[in-house]
């Protein structure tokens, strides 16, 4: 099948390895020149997918080329980044778990709407993210709420379907975000076996000052520590790891009671040394869903928007091009 993106367009974001090397590296499953972040956590509305695309946006402007992989069934970060209605003949995530496309054939350039759609040239009414991409779910595919009995078919992609899929374009992409639903089935363990011990990954979770979503991080170690010691992936080197947690909506002086701040400070008490700069409420965050836009993009002197870039450099991504003009001041209040 075709890719949605031209071979010329991918090279000049993100050139190709030789065809022989490609299959070397898929061959030996192996994936050592992209870094790979999952945003997970058993708990829904914890901010996984406004955190996944913010960075994403973001670090695209600094000047990562970045995939983003949208494996929730509600498709929510396919719509912020321009896809939540798919072209005639567009290939999603689905039809990847089917076995039926490669995941490199589902990849297409995140975007977002800018003017009202004129159907003679759909393509003119939207504007570029730049440097990032997304393999997105299709929202009307009729299988779009059964990937779990789809991976238990003999006939659908393996527990290795994203791992492979990455080693294959190994190179091509600085960083992949992978936004999961709020379970740990199947769809989910296959984002967590893309971690194995050679490459430079984690598992981010997203968490919300309550007692609840608190207490979901605890039981995402643990699941963590059951797939790390199944023997089938064992003797692979599958090694998914938590190495940081991220705060998000945390009270500030005009929002929170007595039970946000107190969480908030258990948390900081338990996850002090992993803890990433804290993103605080803001009532720009949920307007992400109807403007279908990422927050840093939609209103980037906001503060979420600053917040996330400090979240960013405490990742370890330091801008790699010259500062936009006008963009010092954030940079330097995200420092």
């Amino acid at each position: 099948m075709t890719s949605p993106i031209t071979e010329s367009a991918i090279e000049v974001i993100a050139p190709r390895m030789p065809v022989t090397v490609v299959a070397a590296v898929a061959q030996g499953r192996t994936l050592g020149k992209t870094r790979v972040i999952v945003f997970a956590l058993k708990a829904g509305g914890t901010a996984k997918t406004s955190s996944c695309t913010s960075l994403a946006a973001i670090l695209g402007e600094r000047g990562y080329r970045v995939l983003v992989i949208d494996l929730d069934p509600q498709g929510h970060a396919s719509t912020v980044l321009g896809y939540g209605t798919f072209a005639e003949g567009q290939l999603g995530i689905t039809d990847v778990i089917k076995d039926e496309a490669a995941l490199s054939d589902i990849v297409v350039p995140a975007r977002y709407q800018v003017a009202e759609i004129d159907p003679k040239n759909p393509e003119a009414a939207f504007q570029p993210i730049p440097n990032v991409y997304v393999a997105p779910v299709d929202l009307e595919h009729p299988e779009l709420d059964d990937p779990e009995s789809i991976l238990n078919d003999p006939k659908g992609a393996d527990a290795y379907w994203i791992r492979d899929g990455l080693a294959a374009m190994d190179g091509q992409w600085d960083v992949v975000l992978i936004d999961c639903p709020a379970t740990y089935g199947r769809i989910t363990v296959t984002a967590f076996v893309a971690l194995d011990d050679a490459v430079d990954g984690e598992v981010l979770p997203p968490v919300l000052c309550t007692y609840k979503e608190a207490g979901a991080v605890v039981k995402l170690e643990k699941k963590l520590k059951e797939v790390r010691e199944l023997p089938k992936y064992l003797k692979k080197g599958i090694q998914p790891r938590m190495k940081r947690v991220l705060v998000c909506a945390a009270p500030n002086s005009s929002y929170g009671r007595a039970e946000h701040f107190k969480t908030l400070a258990e948390i900081q008490e338990e996850y002090g040394d992993i803890l990433l700069p804290l993103v605080h409420w803001s009532g720009e965050v949920p307007k992400i869903y109807r403007q279908e836009v990422p927050v840093s993009v939609m209103a980037p002197n906001s503060r979420p928007a600053q917040e996330y870039r400090k979240v960013a450099t405490a990742l370890g991504f330091p801008r790699l091009n010259p500062s936009p003009q006008g963009s010092e001041e954030l940079e330097e209040s995200a420092a």
